[in-house]
């Protein structure tokens, strides 16, 4: 199952799976709404989704969800590939990160290795183990509210804005990124948006 709210870059995953007989697309989305009823209705052995959907790490949300409601193995598209972008794919329970720079034979790779039920990151042209994705990621899980806080720090929202958006005081806020900051084994907010 494709999900992408970019018309354009639909056709070219759907033109790319089309070309190789052992891939079936059973469905398309272009919101979170639609893929998820899509998923628990169809019930894909994959799914690609991007990060950022509809402007938002919504994309994120939509894998956990895909994760809690049908067994499909999924795979994070996109354009992002800062370290923690990778983390956020992780912790949100990707299979697979496949960047929008990979070229088409690497991306057909992704979805082969996850339909075999591996799990693999693709930079480029190159199918990286999974194994070495997992530097990425802290050794402590963060909670669900610290992954919500981490996913609107990448976004570029202050404290104060993050307090708004989740109805929480600052005080609680700054706690949780002290926390998210320790997990990931991170000196300081800046040290979020750096890439490995």
């Amino acid at each position: 199952m494709l999900v992408e709210d970019h018309p354009v870059v639909l056709r070219g995953l759907r033109a790319v799976t089309d070309e190789h007989d052992e891939f079936v697309v059973a469905g398309e989305a272009s919101t979170a709404v639609e893929a998820l009823e899509l998923a628990k209705t169809l019930r894909p052995d994959v799914v690609v989704l991007p990060v950022r959907l509809g402007g938002t790490h919504s994309g994120v949300e939509l894998c956990r969800a895909i994760k809690t409601v049908c067994p499909a193995r999924v795979i994070v598209f996109t354009s992002f590939t800062r370290h923690v972008d990778i983390q956020v794919a992780l912790l949100a329970g990707a299979d697979a990160l496949v960047s929008k720079t990979a070229t088409g034979e690497a991306f057909i790779g992704a979805l082969q290795q996850v339909t075999a039920g591996v799990q693999a990151l693709v930079l480029s042209q190159d199918i990286v183990s999974w194994s070495q994705a997992r530097q990425f990621e802290g050794s402590e899980k963060l909670t669900e509210r610290e992954d919500e806080i981490l996913q609107l720090v990448t976004e570029g929202l202050t404290n104060p804005d993050i307090a708004i958006r989740l109805s929480i005081e600052i005080s609680t806020v700054k706690t949780h990124v002290r926390s998210i900051l320790r997990k990931l084994k991170r000196d300081s907010r800046r040290d979020l948006f750096r890439s490995r």
